[in-house]
């Protein structure tokens, strides 16, 4: 089940960013994950009654930046990922949507081309140590 994070949710969606993004220095703090649920628009996927996975949206003028997803490492591979993009294109209501990956995020770029987006440009050293492409998908 998809629904919108609630501040009730900030714990586990916290504890959920620590174990998937470990070691990142990209990771969202606790605040970051309160500010973010309060102001912008965070869906999470519940299974068994327990946070699963999450998707971050900043709502900008004209177009949506997807800020961070994130699946628990134990259950990748069954579609999460798939499911909040198509819940997040339902219930967004701009035409335009954006966002940036790490040039060696080779799973998440096929993901994200599946539903459109497209490779603007090249991000020089976007991550540490890293490129990154920002992406750009248009609404049909």
């Amino acid at each position: 089940m998809i629904t919108k994070a609630k501040i009730e949710d900030l714990n586990s969606l916290f504890n959920l960013e620590c174990k998937v993004f470990k070691n990142d220095s990209f990771a969202l703090s606790k605040n970051s994950f309160r500010y973010h649920i309060l102001k912008n628009r965070v869906f999470k996927i519940e299974l068994e009654n327990k946070i699963v996975g999450y998707i971050l949206w900043l709502e900008r003028k004209k177009y949506f930046r997807l800020y961070s997803l994130a699946i628990d490492t134990n259950f990748q591979g069954l579609g999460l990922a798939s499911k909040l993009l198509d819940y997040s294109f339902t219930n967004l209501e701009k035409n335009e949507f954006g966002l940036e990956v790490k040039i060696s995020n080779k799973n998440a770029i096929k993901l994200y081309e599946k539903f459109g987006f497209k490779i603007k440009k090249v991000l020089e050293n976007y991550y540490e140590n890293e490129d990154g492409y920002l992406m750009i998908k248009n609404r049909a």
